[in-house]
């Protein structure tokens, strides 16, 4: 059987099949009516081989007599013959015709999208459609087919993907894909992020674009800008202020803003990721961060809360001294929502140590307290996250003892003194008051009215 065939390599294809018998040699020759042409030479066993390819590279003959374009130009869109030359001659036309599709590389989330795929006028029958993608996300409906238009008010990610082309005519099937990508922020993390204070720890902020696609695509759709900014807890008096700006030159890159409180490094897009890396963790980074990507049409954000655990001491960070009273809290900087748990960890702290959710006191500081107090929040009985603090407890110096033994004498002293000169002031009072007495006596012979001195 003979099998002559054109096939595109690029773009949308029509193909017409023809079969006839083979009987001795025979030649087989494609022809456009410009006069190009190409030619295969075929035995009676059906082996063809190509004999001559032309000066275009574009078009290849096969050995089973399919004739390829590669990649499709507008002179192709002409008449093509396939000629059997032998005793009995056979010739076939095909006719290239263009189809039309309109559609834009990608879309930021929440604009309209419209697709487009069309075929020139034909005596052919051609139904078209669009096929929408396969989408692996339980969240989105599928629709199974569209018309050849399709229009979008408001997209989303489920719209996202490679759309086919489908075109069917004369009992066959061509189709065209095409990639749509749409533009969003992946989501953020549902909780906050939790990290704590301690010696050279860093902590990662995400934000990322919620799809793979190259990141020129954004600077064509309209990219204007983007930054990241943090804001106060609820309470705080201070003000949202920015941290880094994104540097629209090639590559994209994030750029620290001058002025700012919290030192972040500027660093190149990498893929897809736009997050803030290896940010040095204190207290002061406590906040809800922002991440924004501004286009023409659109503002993209999306928000992140960072909580920063930490222990304080009521000995503000000095050496504790045997016998004091301490006090250790564990907080977050405000009051813990009701599903949060606070856990102690001291292995060297006696039994009696009285605790509190986020506090724990002791009474009397001795040398068993010496070493490290972990705290670790808990919610939904996982760890969040853990923080630590070194106690150091040292005896009190010799020099202190004898200072406070010496006081107490002079005190002790002080008070004898006083005791003894109130004692000796009352007792001369007393012997004076005696010597100033006046005595009387009452006489053996009375006389009238009264008493008389002696």
């Amino acid at each position: 059987m003979l099998l002559c065939e054109l096939v595109l390599q690029v773009s949308l294809s029509l193909l017409v099949v023809q079969d006839e018998a083979v009987l001795g040699h025979t030649t087989i020759a494609f022809t456009a009516h410009q006069g190009r042409s190409i030619s295969s030479f075929c035995t009676g066993r059906g082996d063809c081989y190509p004999t001559q390819g032309g000066k275009d590279t574009r078009v290849s003959l096969f050995q089973d007599m399919s004739l390829q374009l590669s990649p499709v130009q507008e002179s192709d869109f002409v008449l093509w013959h396939c000629e059997q030359i032998r005793k009995e001659e056979f010739k076939k036309t095909y006719r290239l015709h263009r189809v039309f599709i309109s559609t834009t590389p990608a879309v930021i989330v929440g604009d309209s999208l419209s697709l487009d795929c069309k075929v020139e006028p034909s005596s052919v029958e051609v139904d078209v459609s669009w096929i929408p993608p396969v989408q692996v996300n339980a969240d989105c409906t599928r629709q199974e087919t569209f018309s050849s238009k399709v229009s979008i008010s408001a997209v989303t990610l489920c719209h996202s993907g490679t759309w086919t082309c489908k075109l069917q005519y004369l009992q066959r099937v061509t189709q065209e894909n095409k990639t749509i990508f749409v533009i969003d922020l992946a989501p953020s993390p549902s909780d906050p992020i939790y990290t704590s204070v301690s010696p050279s720890s860093s902590v990662d902020i995400p934000c990322s674009l919620s799809s793979q696609m190259p990141l020129s695509l954004l600077n064509e759709i309209g990219l204007r800008g983007g930054n990241w900014s943090i804001s106060p807890m609820a309470g705080g008096n201070s003000k949202s202020q920015s941290l880094l700006s994104l540097n629209l030159g090639e590559p994209l890159r994030w750029v620290p803003t001058p002025g700012a409180n919290i030192t972040v490094t500027g660093r190149e897009f990498t893929g897809l990721d736009l997050s803030i890396r290896n940010l040095p963790v204190s207290e002061k980074i406590r906040g809800v961060y922002t991440c924004s990507l501004m286009f023409q049409t659109r503002t993209l954000t999306r928000k992140v809360k960072l909580e920063v655990l930490r222990i304080s001491s009521s000995a503000l960070g000095s050496p504790v001294t045997e016998g004091q009273n301490l006090n250790l809290t564990c907080t977050l900087g405000h009051a813990n929502s009701p599903d949060l748990l606070v856990k102690w960890k001291c292995f060297s702290c006696p039994s009696e140590s009285q605790s509190h959710p986020s506090l724990l006191s002791i009474p009397i500081v001795t040398m068993q307290h010496n070493g490290w107090v972990q705290c670790e929040l808990w919610k939904n009985a996982q760890m969040l996250t853990s923080a630590e603090l070194f106690l150091r407890v040292v005896k009190a110096p010799v020099d202190v003892w004898l200072y406070v033994a010496i006081s107490s004498g002079v005190v002790v002293f002080i008070l004898l003194m006083v005791i003894i000169v109130i004692y000796v002031r009352k007792y001369k009072q007393m012997l004076m008051y005696r010597r100033r007495k006046t005595r009387f006596c009452c006489c053996e012979d009375q006389q009238p009215k009264g008493f008389y001195r002696t």
